[in-house]
């Protein structure tokens, strides 16, 4: 069934009506819905005319004025909501027509990036280590890297924030968190490129001694031997969410490569320097 008939098929459907052709029997012949038939009909005792009216459809509601303050408001307040931001700006759309304008000045609704609090200090810290060990891939090769970090039963919420493509980690995008949870697990491990390491549990609080006995005691008897610590397994939550943590990393150990992770130190040094020491996106 066309779309549209032509001016051609109108003026036919126009002399079939005349020889006393019914809507039925006019649709039937050109293959158009029996309503496209009555319309040109009308169209024709009341105008005298075949052409089909072309919308002009609405004009644009907003002028360049509200289009660039709603545009500043967001761009100074990404965590508001569109509603907010429609409310303050009085811009006159809809709230669809809010959000559209959004996407095509090339805002995107995404959740939020959760890093943690950086001060001016830390910032400064980090581009000087950034610029101190900015060397080339032979150099990291040589290094073995340990850290901690804390496994956590809670989730923290997911918070959208409006902003442009390829700024997720930008510090104006990014969400400040804390540690806190209902129960957790704390682990250390150290990889290198040529060795995945060891995961390893710490058991309470990792204080200086406690770190340092790790280093001695764990660290350098398994870069020399490589030895896989086995640890007595007791059945309660906090134990599950351990084995839940062994069991991803001996499927790292089997299938990443850490020569890809070490190469991209230089990279990872650059981009914080041009950012300045802000959070990014490793």
């Amino acid at each position: 069934m066309p779309r549209h008939l032509s001016e051609a098929q109108r003026a036919r459907a126009i002399a079939k009506l005349e020889e006393n052709w019914s809507l039925t029997e006019v649709a039937a012949e050109l293959n158009v819905s029996k309503s496209c038939i009555f319309y040109i009909k009308k169209r024709w005792q009341g105008e005298q005319r075949l052409q089909r009216t072309i919308r002009q459809g609405i004009g644009k509601v907003s002028t360049e004025n509200e289009d660039n303050a709603l545009v500043e408001f967001i761009n100074h307040n990404p965590f508001e909501t569109v509603v907010k931001a429609r409310e303050e700006t009085l811009f006159p759309g809809s709230l669809r027509t809010t959000q559209r304008h959004l996407k095509q000045c090339g805002f995107k609704n995404c959740v939020a990036a959760h890093k943690m609090f950086l001060t001016e200090e830390h910032k400064q810290r980090r581009v000087q280590f950034a610029n101190e060990f900015l060397q080339g891939n032979e150099f990291w090769n040589n290094v073995l890297f340990s850290d901690e970090k804390t496994f956590q039963s809670s989730k923290y919420e997911r918070l959208h924030v409006s902003r442009s493509r390829n700024t997720r980690f930008e510090e104006n995008y990014t969400l400040s968190t804390t540690n806190s949870g209902r129960f957790s697990v704390d682990v250390w491990a150290w990889i290198s490129v040529h060795d995945p390491g060891v995961c390893w549990q710490i058991d309470g609080r990792l204080t200086s001694a406690h770190y340092t006995n790790i280093l001695e005691n764990v660290m350098l008897p398994t870069v020399r031997v490589k030895n896989i610590y086995k640890r007595d397994f007791r059945p309660t939550i906090r134990d599950q969410l351990w084995e839940s943590i062994e069991n991803a990393w001996e499927e790292v150990v089997d299938s990443y490569d850490m020569r890809t992770l070490i190469a991209s130190m230089p990279r990872r040094l650059e981009n914080i320097v041009a950012s300045n020491g802000c959070a990014i996106k490793y």
